[in-house]
């Protein structure tokens, strides 16, 4: 009978190791990150099978009967197991990848579960005086430490993870090497992949050009993309350049060797990581560098990036509102309009009309890098001006889309920046012309000692921008609540909802025909799941 409730139990551990994991990985494998995780208002500490256990415990003393407990453990076992989140369902934001890595951490983890299981179930199998209150100790304990143990699992794979992690980088350099093609690189708080997609629309017009897709910014993400993607024909590789901790640009970047790059902007993400601005900027300068180091040439928004953080060295290309010097492009006449962005770009003693259906104010910055980079790569004026004309909206970035009812949607679902949170914002306005203008945000995140600061600041922007103000998980963003609801007229309206889901749920059953909704920052599971275990 032991055995039964042997493996109930670890189906059980089983699904709750699946729910750990799915946490880990948005983490990016973080063992710190993940175990703040697990503390954090004790959402991966179990409450309501330990309970339930130690309840039957308590009970089950008056009679101890092996046959009768085994039994009843393995019913509860079951109904747990069946209970549990399911992070590969279709109603997670985003979904657990079962990556081999993934696979690696969960499988070992779960060994390791199964042997301290073994050994409870079977010691109580063999008591001569039997009793469940025996070991039940050992049973709660070890449905706690089921996230901890992801954890144990993830220190012991790591040589094998680096030795996987060496032979991956090594062929993607062997890649690169036989294939040889122009790699940029582009980095910065903000804009990067937006930037990156403009580039590749333009480059990729007049040769065939690799990106890195969606979001790929780490070191084994682009990595995977080398060894997967780069095909002999490519003559550019255009790669979006992340980093969350001191270190990770230089490394991607001994790896992609590149040519030509990009800095979009130096803000107030990963504060938490990098303290201060001064550290996160020397990360991004790395980029930089790197492409110094290789003769090439490199675009600096500095609009975005103070000048004290921009080393003194030859071929560095300046985006500026002023021209300064022959190697500074000025951007001017930033307008929007139901069309998209327009605005002028001037260098060399010459004007020219840049025009985009895209939107968002912002954009004019991460069109006009683009554009610098394509004149340094030779590419004609006219065919840059011409590729923007087609230029597509980017999937959750700002990205506009009229429904059939009339309503529109503004999707910048993965903008977490408060820049880009006020040009969003601009764009709404301009948008709502004869219908509401209905803001749903659950706010920013890795903005460390900035938080407040910026979210008032985003508040009070939203003041004059919004009619209607959705707050998703309000308690995590008071200040903007706070600001708003403080400030706010007779005829706007302040809602406070625990989901997007229920944010939907509000403009679906109210939207009316006219109207305009931003959809402004989607937080990741960790952030908005509310875990009751």
């Amino acid at each position: 009978m032991f055995i039964i409730a042997f493996i109930t139990f670890m189906f059980f551990v089983y699904r709750r190791s699946l729910l750990s994991l799915h946490f880990l990985q948005q983490e990016g494998y973080e063992n710190k990150n993940f175990f703040k995780f697990i503390f954090h208002k004790l959402q991966l500490i179990d409450k309501y099978l330990t309970v339930v256990v130690f309840l039957y415990t308590v009970l089950s003393v008056g009679y101890k009967n092996y046959i009768i407990d085994m039994s009843v453990l393995s019913l509860i076992f079951l109904i747990f197991a069946f209970i549990q989140i399911n992070p590969m369902s279709a109603t997670s934001k985003k979904k657990l990848v079962l990556t081999l890595r993934a696979k690696r951490i969960l499988y070992l983890s779960i060994i390791i579960d199964a042997v301290l299981a073994g050994i409870i179930f079977y010691t109580l199998h063999t008591l001569k005086n039997y009793c469940l209150c025996e070991d039940v100790g050992y049973l709660l304990l070890l449905i706690q430490v089921i996230p901890f143990m992801l954890i144990v699992s993830n220190i012991l794979l790591k040589p094998f993870e680096l030795l996987v992690r060496h032979k991956y980088v090594k062929e993607a350099e062997k890649r690169l090497n036989e294939v040889n093609p122009i790699v940029i690189g582009i980095t910065g708080s903000f804009g990067k992949t937006s930037t990156k997609n403009i580039l590749h629309h333009i480059v990729s017009s007049v040769a065939p050009t690799l990106t890195t897709a969606r979001s790929i910014n780490t070191l084994m993400g682009i990595t995977q993309v080398i060894r997967s993607d780069l095909k002999k024909n490519h003559k550019y590789f255009i790669v979006e350049v992340g980093t969350s901790a001191k270190g990770k640009i230089k490394k991607i970047c001994s790896l992609i060797k590149p040519k030509f790059g990009i800095l979009t902007a130096v803000g107030f993400a990963h504060f938490a990581n990098f303290k201060n601005q001064e550290s996160l900027a020397k990360e991004k300068m790395d980029l930089i560098k790197s492409v110094n180091s290789n003769n090439g040439v490199s675009v600096i928004n500095t609009l975005q990036v103070d000048k004290k953080f921009i080393p003194d060295m030859a071929n560095l290309i300046f985006l500026s509102d002023t021209v300064e010097n022959k190697n500074t492009y000025k951007i001017s006449n930033i307008k929007q309009d139901i069309n998209g962005v327009n605005f002028v770009l001037s260098f060399g003693g010459k004007n020219y009309k840049i025009e985009a259906p895209i939107f968002g104010l912002h954009q004019a910055n991460n069109i006009s890098m683009a554009i610098i980079l394509a004149f340094k790569l030779g590419i004609p004026t006219d065919t840059i001006i011409a590729s923007l004309k087609t230029l597509k909206q980017v999937e959750h970035r700002l990205e506009v889309k009229k429904q059939p009812n009339g309503i529109t949607i503004i999707d910048d679902g993965f903008n977490s920046n408060v820049d880009g949170f006020v040009s969003a914002l601009n764009t709404l306005r301009t948008l709502a012309n004869n219908g509401r203008a209905i803001l749903i945000t659950p706010g920013m995140v890795e903005l460390g000692k900035k938080h407040k600061e910026h979210h008032i600041r985003v508040a009070k922007e939203a003041l004059l921008k919004c009619d209607i103000v959705i707050a998703v998980v309000p308690e995590r963003i008071k200040d903007f609540v706070d600001t708003f609801k403080n400030s706010m007229n007779k005829n706007q309206q302040l809602i406070l909802v625990g989901s997007f889901k229920e944010a939907l749920a509000w403009t679906t059953k109210n939207a009316k025909k006219g109207d305009v909704i931003l959809y402004e920052n989607d937080l990741p599971d960790l952030f908005e799941t509310k875990i009751r275990i």
